[in-house]
This record gives C-alpha cells, structure tokens and sequence, in this order.
C-alpha cells in the first residue's frame, strides 16, 4: 500500500509542477538546449511538456520550450492558451506575435503586438518588432512612429536610429536621415563607415 501511494505521488509530483519549478526548469533547460546538452535540456523541458496542467504558467512555457523546438504550431497553441487563462498579460502576446514572424505571418504578428504594447505601453521589444513588420509591409510612416516609441523609451537604442535613419532615407527626407545616423554612429562606432558613406551619398545626391 505504501509503495502505491509512493508512486501516486511522485506521478502526481511530476504532472503538477508550480510556477517556480516551470521557470526555473525552463531557464535551466533553454541553457542547456543552447549550450548543445540535449540531454539535460529534454531532462528540464520533459516535465513541462508532459504536465497536464491548464494554467497560465503551464501554458505559456509549454509554447516557449516549443518555440525552442521549432514546433511552431504548438507554441502558438500553448500561447494562445495562456492568454485566453490571463488576457491582461502582455508577454503571452509578444511571444506569439514573435512565433508568427518566423512563420512570416507578419499582419497576425503586429496584431499581436499591439495587443501587447496596449497592454504595456512601455513594451519597446514590441515597438521594434511591430516596425520590422511596418517594414515588411512597405507602412514606413507606423514602422518610424514605432521606431520614434523605441528611442523615447531608450535613446541609447543605436539600431532604433540606424534603421530610422534608413526609412527617413527611403521616403525622401536626408536631414533627418543624416540626423539619425549620426547619433547611431555617437552611440556605437561599429556604424561609422557604412553610416558616413550613406551620409556622403545623400548629400552627393547619390542614391
């Protein structure tokens, strides 16, 4: 009878695990995963991917490991679930919306970020993606409001003006061009070539 409850507990032990052990079993097993030890990562993601749990945390680190996986369909899955148990949460929505990039779905990937800055108006990885997906979608007026949004949240964002600077390029507007990639250039140094050739063409009237 003992040996019995032992294994109903320890079945149990494995299949309820609280939101601590899942964070903690998802940060140890994405390390490992990425530091090529597959074996400890399958050790630390197994339990997660095998509770039977519904809830939030559950839920949203089931669509992370399958993320890490490339089982993308499942990760959104997952993610679409852990925002259905806490709406008001925005990271469920970026994930996804980060899911649905590399799945080159690029319109649900910024409905999913605006869901998630709506949420969090100070989401500047949010911001940033949205405006690649601006890009994506040729809308550089939303991509440079977005990307303006990263550099007020973080003017030391030097990729934030670097690739401001290239739209401003793109729609005819050099001196907030040259502006933008100067002050990236000021922020790092690894943009001074390309950034100064780029400045060079525009005021050659070089394309």
């Amino acid at each position: 009878m003992k040996t019995l409850t032992l294994i109903i507990f320890l079945f149990t032990a494995v299949f309820t695990l609280d939101a601590q052990t899942i964070k903690e079993n998802f940060e140890a097993g994405k390390k490992a995963f990425f530091s090529d030890n597959f074996e400890e990562a399958y050790k630390k993601f197994n339990p997660i991917l095998q509770s039977e749990a519904e809830d939030y945390e559950t839920s949203f680190y089931k669509g992370l490991v399958y993320e890490i996986y490339f089982d993308f369909d499942k990760a959104i899955s997952m993610l679409t679930n852990a925002i259905l148990a806490k709406p008001e949460e925005s990271e469920p929505y970026f994930r996804r919306g980060v899911i649905y990039d590399k799945k080159e779905m690029y319109k649900e990937a910024i409905n999913d970020y605006s869901s998630a800055v709506k949420l969090n108006n100070n989401f500047k990885d949010a911001y940033f993606n949205r405006a690649t997906d601006y890009i994506e979608q040729k809308d550089f007026s939303n991509a440079i409001k977005d990307l303006s949004k990263v550099i007020k949240l973080d003017p030391s964002d030097d990729i934030a003006y670097y690739t401001r600077g290239k739209l401003y390029k793109e729609k005819g507007d050099p001196e907030k061009a040259e502006k933008d990639f100067k002050k990236a250039i000021s922020i790092d140094k690894i943009w001074k070539n390309e950034l100064e050739k780029e400045i060079e063409s525009m005021k050659s009237g070089k394309k």
